[in-house]
């Protein structure tokens, strides 16, 4: 009986402190956003009478408007000071944020860690369209551009509805106060998957641009700054630009089915494989298969991600190139028995093939020739040279090394027919010169154009 009533004095004593505890302020709380069902409004300071590390809740006191009484809140809902004047100060600070709150007006925008769009920056939390969010302050951040162009907008801190905390830019976000309207609804824009920030947030590559950078094959007439496929949500634009193609599709909305975004008014969609590649397709055909090679009158192509420095892979392959003219002319200067001696240019002539002159400094001059195959040679006006760059170093695969020397390209400075590529093996008899076949984009060259034969130009003094 005894060890009863003990228990029952523990207990009576427990209940007091309890009731002790949530009749005392544990200090005061600013309520960061809206308690729901209740007049108690981001901004409004409120007393603190308990705080539930358990629950991860503070029992707070809630205004004579809502009936007294006290309520559970969580903690991310409240930020608690010590003092009323701290808490004053704290709501101060808020300024014209107090009830201000903003909307993502597009499924899965990102929260990140901090204010800017790199992709560096990681992402806390990402929002469903529609999904609100409380303003905490407006902050310095990091500009926001797309295809080139800044993106109008500004950088907030926000707390997510579940307490996370991060910033969003604003420009696809629709802000409102809550002291002078409703949530805004969110219409006409379409609910989209993750993705299409991944899609919307970067420049994307040909898919070759990857195997020429894995294999060291790099071709500057099919590598640079040029070709890729670049969005702009400002004019909401997908330009795509590959070699002999280029085209802007104009869309009004983007919907999304079957893993593909739709770009609608336009005939283009997209689809992204993980967050480093995505397939286009302009047209009613089949999807291309992931090492499909695009060609020339294809309406559909496969985009990539690189981590590369274009600039600087471009300027390797110029120094290359550079290197294989000089070895050229190294060699040349070998059979001839004038090692030693560069000379400026280096001419090679015959009856049947006409004159080639190709220049120490990487340029070329070709007439003649009206007994060669058609096409073998630029096409020229009757009695004149046809003048260009020649570019040597043209990539050859094992077994072609084994039967020719090297190989060069070359571009006539007018007309539009494109370059010229040849493989070449120089003897004391001169010049032996092929076209190629050209090769799959991004693949070596594998064999020459039989149809057009090999000819020999002789040394010729110019």
């Amino acid at each position: 009986m005894a060890a009863r009533s003990g228990l029952l004095v523990l207990f009576l004593i427990a209940l007091a402190a309890g009731m002790s505890s949530c009749s005392s302020r544990d200090g005061w709380g600013v309520v960061l956003w809206t308690v729901q069902g209740t007049g108690v409004k981001s901004g409004t300071i409120v007393p603190i009478y308990l705080k539930s590390n358990i629950g991860k809740v503070y029992v707070i006191g809630m205004p004579e408007a809502d009936g007294g009484g006290k309520m559970e809140v969580p903690f991310w809902q409240i930020e608690q000071f010590r003092s009323k004047r701290a808490a004053r100060q704290r709501v101060k600070e808020f300024g014209e944020y107090a009830s201000v709150y903003m909307v993502a007006a597009r499924d899965g925008l990102p929260i990140r860690e901090k204010p800017d769009n790199d992709t560096t920056t990681k992402r806390v939390f990402r929002l469903r369209e529609g999904q609100a969010v409380k303003v905490l302050a407006k902050v310095e951040g990091a500009p926001v551009s797309t295809g080139g162009k800044v993106l109008e907008g500004d950088w907030y801190l926000v707390l997510a509805d579940d307490g996370t905390r991060g910033y969003v830019f604003s420009f696809t976000m629709r802000m409102y106060d809550e002291t002078t309207g409703e949530k805004p609804l969110i219409s006409g824009e379409t609910v989209l998957s993750a993705g299409i920030d991944v899609v919307f947030s970067r420049s994307w590559r040909p898919s070759w641009y990857q195997t020429m950078t894995d294999e060291d094959r790099i071709d500057p007439d099919l590598f640079s700054f040029r070709y890729g496929l670049f969005t702009d949500a400002v004019n909401r634009q997908v330009r795509v630009e590959l070699p002999a193609f280029s085209k802007v599709f104009q869309y009004s909305a983007i919907t999304e089915e079957g893993g593909w975004y739709f770009f609608t008014g336009t005939s283009l969609k997209l689809r992204l494989e993980g967050d480093s590649a995505l397939t286009a397709l302009w047209a009613d055909t089949e999807a291309p298969a992931a090492d499909t090679v695009w060609k020339r009158g294809d309406s559909s192509a496969r985009f990539v991600l690189i981590d590369i420095d274009i600039q600087e892979v471009l300027r390797k392959e110029e120094t290359r190139s550079a290197e294989a003219l000089k070895a050229f002319f190294a060699s040349a200067a070998k059979v001839r028995g004038t090692e030693g001696t560069i000379p400026p240019s280096l001419g090679f002539s015959s009856p049947e093939t006409g004159t080639i002159e190709l220049g120490a400094a990487g340029a070329f001059a070709w007439s003649g020739g009206d007994s060669l195959p058609a096409g073998f040679a630029p096409s020229s006006p009757e009695g004149a040279a046809r003048k260009g760059t020649a570019r040597f170093g043209l990539h050859l695969d094992a077994a072609m090394s084994r039967t020719w020397q090297g190989g060069f390209s070359v571009i006539p400075e007018e007309g539009d027919e494109g370059r010229y590529d040849y493989v070449y093996r120089l003897s004391p008899e001169g010049l032996f010169l092929a076209r190629t076949v050209v090769p799959p984009i991004g693949e070596a060259v594998a064999e020459i154009d039989q149809r057009l034969g090999v000819h020999l130009f002789a040394f010729a003094s110019l």
